[in-house]
């Protein structure tokens, strides 16, 4: 197909520069018009505040927080020395708070997991000891899907000058949306390859203007910088160097290199599903059936599970004398046909999504049941329709 559009545009005239050149420049002109549109959809799901001005495109969550704690370096200082985290925590915002506490003399806090599973109440008791200078969290956690209270927890932050980075991406487009804009938010991150179902490579982030008018890429290119857009490659002064200045918005941040003509036509394929035919507001209800009944399955089993959890995620916690997580994971594994689910830290992470049945859940409590040498018969099937 590839092969038939060129040959379609080949007229036999001799191109202006060489051939790799102008399909070069003509792919790049056609995917930055993809990347703008990715940026007002993703907008879209930050919330009713947020423009296509306020989005940056970054390879990964990794880069993504290294970004962010590169600009919020400064908010560690005097007795606000706290960068605040969760047990057991993604490590892609985690690692990059550990560095920021090595080179500013900050100190890496982590709350414990709760019993009853509520993260909101100890978040909330340490930011009230005025020592937090940044609360880095998630929507829900990666293991479990247990969900934080980012409304309460924002409401918190602004009340004492703490700044608040969210990694979403284990809720964006999988759980309830929250307008991060209206909650005052600092930076928000979401990789694209999990409920934004897009591919490996890509992740969107958010920040308001207060962020993004004074920040500072992590690295420094010609592609974000004032007049980049109109033309093919930036004029370099014989006496000034290349332009400094930054194009409008934050993306002045974003990573070097032009948009992907390779990722980007995917990913805005998948942000036009998670913002029509597969909105939130139709998926998640269907979610939060599949998990619920899933934890209500599994809790009469003896498996421990969050009693709060994202709609997209559940996690099941073997209790004292059954075996471990990874154990459950191959043994429904090896069932015909597979049950296919994953251990994360001690905890069995089931995802459902929209071509998932109550067929699917009736054939996994059955794995559960047949793993704890328990035959017997599933409980009722749900009727999970989109």
């Amino acid at each position: 197909r590839v092969a038939q559009r060129v040959a379609s545009t080949d007229t036999g005239r001799r191109p202006r520069c060489s051939s790799a050149q102008g399909g070069h420049a003509v792919g790049h002109r056609r995917h930055r018009g993809d990347a703008d549109e990715v940026r007002r959809l993703f907008a879209q799901l930050i919330g009713p505040g947020a423009s296509a001005s306020d989005v940056s495109l970054a390879p990964s969550c990794a880069y993504a927080m290294s970004l962010a704690a590169q600009n919020l370096a400064h908010t560690i200082r005097g007795l606000r020395r706290d960068v605040l985290v969760l047990q057991d925590q993604n490590p892609s915002n985690v690692l990059p708070w550990q560095q920021l506490c090595a080179t500013r003399g900050g100190q890496l806090r982590v709350i414990a997991r709760p019993d009853d599973g509520d993260w909101a109440v100890p978040v909330l008791a340490a930011l009230r000891g005025g020592r937090v200078a940044v609360a880095a969290l998630p929507h829900c956690h990666w293991c479990d899907g247990s969900l934080v209270d980012l409304a309460a927890i924002a409401a918190a932050c602004r009340a004492c000058g703490t700044a608040l980075v969210v990694d979403a991406t284990q809720s964006l487009g999988g759980a309830e949306l929250i307008d991060y804009a209206e909650l005052g938010v600092t930076f928000v991150a979401a990789s694209v390859h999990k409920w934004l179902l897009g591919p490996y490579g890509c992740c969107l982030c958010y920040s308001p203007r207060r962020f993004w008018e004074g920040a500072v890429p992590l690295d420094f290119h010609d592609r974000n910088r004032h007049g980049a857009e109109a033309v093919e490659c930036l004029p370099m002064d014989p006496e000034r160097g290349y332009e400094m200045r930054f194009r409008p918005g934050a993306r002045r941040l974003d990573t070097a290199g032009r948009p992907s003509f390779i990722l980007m036509p995917m990913v805005l394929a998948s942000l036009r599903l998670l913002t029509g035919e597969l909105a939130p507001a139709r998926t998640i209800p269907l979610l939060a059936q599949l998990s619920s009944a899933v934890a209500a399955e599994a809790r009469a089993l003896g498996f421990g599970v969050p009693a709060r959890h994202s709609p997209n995620i559940v996690g099941l916690r073997p209790a004292v004398g059954m075996p471990d997580a990874d154990y459950f994971v191959r043994s429904l594994a090896r069932r015909s046909p597979p049950v296919l689910v994953s251990a994360r830290l001690g905890v069995i992470r089931l995802s459902p999504h929209v071509w998932n049945t109550e067929a699917h859940v009736a054939e996994l409590v059955q794995g559960l049941r047949e793993a704890l040498g328990r035959p017997g018969h599933p409980g009722t099937p749900i009727q999970a329709r989109l």
